[in-house]
Protein backbone atom coordinates (compact mmCIF):
# COMPACT_ATOMS: atom_id res chain seq x y z
CA UNK A 1 0.00 0.00 0.00
CA UNK A 2 1.47 3.08 -0.75
CA UNK A 3 2.59 5.49 2.41
CA UNK A 4 0.29 8.25 1.47
CA UNK A 5 -2.83 5.75 1.40
CA UNK A 6 -1.57 4.41 4.31
CA UNK A 7 -1.29 7.63 6.23
CA UNK A 8 -5.08 8.40 4.75
CA UNK A 9 -6.84 5.15 6.14
CA UNK A 10 -4.56 3.26 8.18
CA UNK A 11 -4.74 3.41 12.30
CA UNK A 12 -5.44 6.39 13.60
CA UNK A 13 -1.91 7.41 15.15
CA UNK A 14 -1.05 7.45 11.29
CA UNK A 15 -3.87 9.55 9.81
CA UNK A 16 -3.10 11.90 12.84
CA UNK A 17 0.61 11.83 11.69
CA UNK A 18 -0.23 12.61 8.21
CA UNK A 19 -2.86 15.22 9.50
CA UNK A 20 0.12 16.86 11.97
CA UNK A 21 2.33 16.97 8.75
CA UNK A 22 0.43 18.55 6.13
CA UNK A 23 -1.88 21.27 7.86
CA UNK A 24 0.90 23.91 8.07
CA UNK A 25 -0.61 27.39 7.57
CA UNK A 26 1.41 29.49 5.02
CA UNK A 27 1.76 33.26 5.47
CA UNK A 28 3.58 35.39 2.69
CA UNK A 29 4.33 39.17 4.55
CA UNK A 30 5.89 42.12 2.62
CA UNK A 31 6.77 45.49 4.02
CA UNK A 32 8.46 49.22 2.43
CA UNK A 33 8.61 52.90 3.24
CA UNK A 34 8.45 55.36 0.45
CA UNK A 35 10.71 57.29 0.64
CA UNK A 36 13.01 55.19 2.71
CA UNK A 37 13.15 56.73 6.06
CA UNK A 38 10.80 58.88 6.44
CA UNK A 39 7.88 58.36 4.04
CA UNK A 40 4.64 55.97 4.02
CA UNK A 41 5.52 52.63 5.34
CA UNK A 42 3.06 49.93 4.22
CA UNK A 43 2.95 46.42 4.59
CA UNK A 44 0.70 43.67 3.56
CA UNK A 45 0.19 39.71 4.25
CA UNK A 46 -1.45 36.55 2.85
CA UNK A 47 -2.07 33.77 4.90
CA UNK A 48 -2.61 30.07 3.35
CA UNK A 49 -3.91 26.71 4.21
CA UNK A 50 -2.56 24.46 1.74
CA UNK A 51 -3.92 26.09 -1.52
CA UNK A 52 -6.84 27.76 -0.15
CA UNK A 53 -6.02 31.58 1.18
CA UNK A 54 -7.57 32.04 4.98
CA UNK A 55 -7.13 36.04 4.88
CA UNK A 56 -5.24 38.96 3.15
CA UNK A 57 -4.59 41.99 4.65
CA UNK A 58 -3.07 45.32 4.42
CA UNK A 59 -2.71 48.61 5.93
CA UNK A 60 0.03 51.52 6.67
CA UNK A 61 2.23 51.06 10.19
CA UNK A 62 3.34 54.40 10.08
CA UNK A 63 4.45 57.79 8.19
CA UNK A 64 6.83 60.43 8.60
CA UNK A 65 9.53 60.23 11.44
CA UNK A 66 10.52 56.83 12.73
CA UNK A 67 8.99 55.06 8.78
CA UNK A 68 11.53 52.51 7.43
CA UNK A 69 11.03 49.57 5.53
CA UNK A 70 12.02 47.16 8.34
CA UNK A 71 9.36 49.26 10.46
CA UNK A 72 7.01 47.91 7.83
CA UNK A 73 8.96 44.55 7.71
CA UNK A 74 8.34 43.75 11.07
CA UNK A 75 4.57 45.41 11.57
CA UNK A 76 3.35 42.99 8.81
CA UNK A 77 4.92 40.03 10.41
CA UNK A 78 3.47 41.26 13.73
CA UNK A 79 -0.27 41.77 12.53
CA UNK A 80 -0.45 38.52 10.49
CA UNK A 81 0.36 36.64 13.83
CA UNK A 82 -2.14 38.78 16.03
CA UNK A 83 -4.43 37.64 13.44
CA UNK A 84 -3.87 34.07 12.87
CA UNK A 85 -3.87 34.35 16.93
CA UNK A 86 -7.35 35.94 17.03
CA UNK A 87 -9.16 33.94 14.62
CA UNK A 88 -8.25 30.44 16.61
CA UNK A 89 -5.25 29.24 14.80
CA UNK A 90 -2.72 28.85 18.17
CA UNK A 91 -2.55 25.01 17.65
CA UNK A 92 -1.31 25.40 14.20
CA UNK A 93 1.78 25.30 12.50
CA UNK A 94 2.96 27.96 10.73
CA UNK A 95 5.74 29.24 8.45
CA UNK A 96 6.45 33.03 7.65
CA UNK A 97 7.89 33.87 4.47
CA UNK A 98 9.45 37.42 3.29
CA UNK A 99 11.96 38.72 1.21
CA UNK A 100 13.56 40.41 3.88
CA UNK A 101 17.11 38.59 5.33
CA UNK A 102 17.31 41.17 7.74
CA UNK A 103 13.84 40.26 9.13
CA UNK A 104 14.19 36.80 9.42
CA UNK A 105 17.49 36.13 10.43
CA UNK A 106 16.81 38.32 12.80
CA UNK A 107 13.25 36.51 14.08
CA UNK A 108 16.17 33.15 13.77
CA UNK A 109 18.34 34.65 16.01
CA UNK A 110 21.05 34.85 13.63
CA UNK A 111 21.50 38.58 13.47
CA UNK A 112 21.47 40.45 16.82
CA UNK A 113 18.90 43.69 16.43
CA UNK A 114 20.82 46.95 17.25
CA UNK A 115 18.20 49.80 15.86
CA UNK A 116 16.76 50.74 18.70
CA UNK A 117 13.56 51.27 17.42
CA UNK A 118 13.43 47.51 15.98
CA UNK A 119 14.07 46.44 19.14
CA UNK A 120 10.53 46.17 20.65
CA UNK A 121 8.61 45.43 17.45
CA UNK A 122 11.41 42.28 17.48
CA UNK A 123 10.25 41.72 20.35
CA UNK A 124 6.93 41.49 20.09
CA UNK A 125 7.30 39.51 16.97
CA UNK A 126 8.82 36.80 19.10
CA UNK A 127 6.33 36.81 21.85
CA UNK A 128 3.34 36.10 18.91
CA UNK A 129 5.44 33.33 17.79
CA UNK A 130 5.94 31.66 21.08
CA UNK A 131 1.91 31.19 21.72
CA UNK A 132 1.38 29.25 18.58
CA UNK A 133 2.53 25.11 18.76
CA UNK A 134 5.57 26.11 16.04
CA UNK A 135 6.27 29.00 14.10
CA UNK A 136 9.14 28.92 11.17
CA UNK A 137 10.51 31.99 9.35
CA UNK A 138 12.01 31.44 5.89
CA UNK A 139 13.31 34.00 3.44
CA UNK A 140 12.05 34.35 -0.25
CA UNK A 141 13.55 36.02 -3.51
CA UNK A 142 11.36 38.89 -4.28
CA UNK A 143 9.42 37.13 -7.35
CA UNK A 144 8.12 34.72 -4.70
CA UNK A 145 6.63 37.09 -2.86
CA UNK A 146 4.40 38.76 -5.24
CA UNK A 147 1.11 38.75 -3.55
CA UNK A 148 2.36 40.44 -0.38
CA UNK A 149 4.49 43.28 -2.47
CA UNK A 150 1.23 44.12 -4.20
CA UNK A 151 -0.82 44.26 -1.36
CA UNK A 152 1.66 46.45 0.60
CA UNK A 153 1.46 48.72 -2.35
CA UNK A 154 -2.10 48.69 -2.49
CA UNK A 155 -2.10 49.86 1.13
CA UNK A 156 0.73 52.92 -0.07
CA UNK A 157 -1.70 53.98 -3.18
CA UNK A 158 -4.64 54.54 -0.63
CA UNK A 159 -2.73 56.41 1.99
CA UNK A 160 -1.43 58.51 -1.00
CA UNK A 161 -5.04 58.77 -2.54
CA UNK A 162 -5.94 60.13 1.33
CA UNK A 163 -4.34 63.71 0.61
CA UNK A 164 -4.18 66.59 -1.64
CA UNK A 165 -2.13 65.41 -4.66
CA UNK A 166 -5.10 62.38 -4.34
CA UNK A 167 -7.65 63.91 -4.71
CA UNK A 168 -6.48 65.39 -8.07
CA UNK A 169 -5.04 62.49 -8.72
CA UNK A 170 -8.89 61.13 -8.53
CA UNK A 171 -10.35 63.52 -10.84
CA UNK A 172 -7.49 62.79 -13.70
CA UNK A 173 -7.88 58.59 -14.11
CA UNK A 174 -10.92 58.37 -15.60
CA UNK A 175 -8.79 60.66 -18.52
CA UNK A 176 -5.34 58.27 -18.51
CA UNK A 177 -4.93 56.77 -21.66
CA UNK A 178 -2.87 54.19 -21.78
CA UNK A 179 -0.50 53.84 -24.47
CA UNK A 180 1.46 50.52 -24.72
CA UNK A 181 3.23 48.38 -21.91
CA UNK A 182 3.88 50.58 -19.16
CA UNK A 183 3.46 53.62 -21.26
CA UNK A 184 0.34 56.35 -19.92
CA UNK A 185 -0.69 59.34 -20.93
CA UNK A 186 -2.44 62.05 -18.50
CA UNK A 187 -3.49 65.54 -19.49
CA UNK A 188 -2.03 68.61 -17.54
CA UNK A 189 -5.16 70.31 -15.08
CA UNK A 190 -3.63 73.61 -15.93
CA UNK A 191 -3.19 73.14 -19.94
CA UNK A 192 -5.96 70.79 -21.87
CA UNK A 193 -3.74 70.85 -24.36
CA UNK A 194 -0.59 69.27 -22.30
CA UNK A 195 -0.19 65.92 -22.20
CA UNK A 196 2.34 64.02 -19.65
CA UNK A 197 3.79 60.38 -20.30
CA UNK A 198 3.65 58.33 -17.18
CA UNK A 199 6.58 54.98 -17.36
CA UNK A 200 4.70 52.83 -14.31
CA UNK A 201 7.41 50.40 -15.06
CA UNK A 202 10.03 52.76 -14.08
CA UNK A 203 7.65 54.83 -12.03
CA UNK A 204 8.53 58.08 -13.72
CA UNK A 205 6.50 60.89 -15.05
CA UNK A 206 7.95 64.03 -17.69
CA UNK A 207 5.96 66.54 -15.47
CA UNK A 208 7.74 69.53 -13.88
CA UNK A 209 6.37 68.22 -10.45
CA UNK A 210 7.78 65.04 -10.95
CA UNK A 211 11.09 66.40 -11.91
CA UNK A 212 10.97 68.73 -8.90
CA UNK A 213 9.97 66.79 -6.33
CA UNK A 214 8.90 63.30 -8.23
CA UNK A 215 11.95 61.22 -7.65
CA UNK A 216 12.41 62.24 -3.66
CA UNK A 217 8.88 61.11 -3.05
CA UNK A 218 8.50 58.34 -5.41
CA UNK A 219 5.38 59.80 -7.22
CA UNK A 220 3.30 63.15 -8.56
CA UNK A 221 -0.18 63.11 -8.84
CA UNK A 222 -0.08 62.22 -12.38
CA UNK A 223 1.34 58.33 -11.15
CA UNK A 224 -1.09 58.21 -8.92
CA UNK A 225 -3.76 59.10 -11.41
CA UNK A 226 -2.58 55.94 -13.52
CA UNK A 227 -2.52 53.99 -11.02
CA UNK A 228 -5.86 54.33 -9.63
CA UNK A 229 -6.67 53.80 -13.69
CA UNK A 230 -4.79 50.66 -13.92
CA UNK A 231 -6.10 49.04 -10.94
CA UNK A 232 -9.76 49.37 -12.38
CA UNK A 233 -9.14 48.41 -15.94
CA UNK A 234 -9.83 44.97 -17.04
CA UNK A 235 -6.38 44.14 -18.91
CA UNK A 236 -3.34 43.51 -17.10
CA UNK A 237 -0.69 46.31 -16.83
CA UNK A 238 3.06 46.72 -16.16
CA UNK A 239 3.05 48.29 -12.36
CA UNK A 240 6.04 49.58 -10.51
CA UNK A 241 7.52 47.50 -7.80
CA UNK A 242 7.75 48.70 -3.61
Amino acid sequence: MPLKEYLETGPKAARFLFLEVVRVLTVYCDGSCEPNPGGIAAFGWAVYDGKEKVHEFYSVACKGEGATNNVAEYSAVISALSWLLANGYAERRVTVHSDSELLVRQLAGKYRVKAPNLIPLHRRALELAALFREVAFRWVPREKNVEADALSQKARQGALLSHGRGEKARGLAPLVRHLEGGLYAVPSQSDPFKTYTVDLSRNTCDCPDFRARGKRLGYCKHILAVREFAEGAPETHVLCGS
